[in-house]
């Protein structure tokens, strides 16, 4: 697989557009979920998913294969996100992921008590805006994206201990927030 998409890099760095559209397939539906994630309207989800393709294939000559391609793509992403950002200053956390499924409903230890889950994803979804955005990206990734550490590292283009560092101080302020919920 890894060569195939070495491949498939190494033929679009050299015009094939096939080779691009084939790249963009593969990586889409995962690009598409973050820019959900990180915009939180279907709008502006869209717009971020164009703008990081675009980017991607004007700047696909740069691709070093430093990294995975899909690293690369995160960090486009996230990049782009920030830049938007400025212009609307304001970062919200996800609703729901594309299937209906919430991430943050694995955090309610009373899965039968629906009210009682609305109220902590509405604590934590509160708790996690008000997080600095370099720790409410890591926060992101670690948590709703289900990244890996080294992974998240190469797409906010930080070292490891940076982001367990971000990971860290979210944590404590979200346990600081929320300590008022059994979870916790």
């Amino acid at each position: 697989m890894k060569n195939d998409i070495r491949q498939l890099i190494q033929l679009a760095q050299a015009g094939d557009s096939e080779a691009f559209h084939q790249l963009v397939a593969m990586h889409d539906e995962k690009i598409m979920i973050l820019a959900y994630q990180l915009t939180q309207n279907n709008y502006d989800a869209e717009d971020l998913y164009q703008e990081v393709f675009i980017k991607a294939y004007k700047h696909l000559g740069k691709f070093r294969f430093q990294s995975a391609f899909y690293t690369w793509l995160y960090r486009i992403t996230v990049n782009t996100f920030y830049n938007m950002k400025r212009k609307q200053n304001k970062m919200p956390i996800q609703e729901a992921l594309e299937d209906g499924t919430d991430p943050l409903m694995q955090l309610s230890e009373e899965p039968n008590d629906e009210s009682k889950q609305s109220e902590i994803i509405q604590a934590v979804k509160t708790a996690a805006d008000s997080l600095p955005d370099k720790q409410r990206t890591a926060f992101l990734l670690k948590h709703m994206q289900q990244l890996k550490i080294r992974e998240i590292s190469g797409i906010m283009g930080i070292g490891e201990g940076t982001v367990k560092k971000y990971l860290f101080r979210a944590m404590e302020k979200l346990r600081t927030e929320l300590k008022d919920y059994q979870y916790v």
